[in-house]
C-alpha cells in the first residue's frame, strides 16, 4: 500500500543518498504498519494491541504518528477526516444499537487478509442482523 506521493522540488540529500528534483516519492504505509520493530506479530488481528490499558501502544490515527496513519499526515491530510471518523463513530453506534449480530451458519467468519488497494479482508464477511425492539422517544 503505497500512499502519500511527494515530488521533490529542490535537488536534496537524505540519509546520504541524493534526491534529484522532479522525483516523485511514496510512503510505503504497508512497510510501516507490518514492521516487527514497531508492531509485535504484524499480521496477526490484535485490536488490543492499539489498547494502552492492555499493555498496547498509545497511537494516534490522526497524522502525527507515523506507525499508523490512515488520514495521511502534514498539509495533504485528508481533509475530511474528523468528520469521517464521527461518522464512522455514529453509523456503528446505530447499527449495534438496533440490531444483534449473529455470525452466519453457511460462511464461517475468516479474518485472512489481502493486500490490494488497501489491506482488505480476503473473502466477504456475512453476518445475520437481528432487529431489536428499540423503545423511540418523540
Amino acid at each position: 500500500l503505497l500512499s502519500w506521493a511527494r515530488r521533490s522540488i529542490h535537488d536534496v540529500h537524505v540519509g546520504g543518498h541524493h534526491i534529484p528534483a522532479g522525483t516523485t516519492a511514496y510512503v510505503n504505509m504497508w512497510a510501516i504498519t507490518h514492521d516487527e520493530k514497531i508492531w509485535t506479530d504484524p499480521l496477526s488481528f490484535k485490536p488490543e494491541r492499539f489498547l494502552p490499558s492492555t499493555g498496547g501502544l498509545d497511537v494516534n490515527i490522526m497524522g502525527s504518528d507515523l506507525r499508523l496513519a490512515p488520514f495521511g499526515s502534514g498539509r495533504r491530510a485528508c481533509p475530511g477526516k474528523a468528520l469521517g471518523l464521527q461518522t464512522v463513530h455514529t453509523w456503528l453506534a446505530r447499527m449495534l444499537h438496533h440490531f444483534e449480530w449473529l455470525p452466519s451458519p453457511d460462511h464461517p467468519v475468516d479474518l485472512t487478509e489481502v493486500l490490494r488497494l488497501s489491506c482488505e479482508m480476503k473473502g466477504p464477511l456475512f453476518a445475520k442482523p437481528i432487529k431489536r425492539n428499540t423503545v423511540r422517544f418523540q
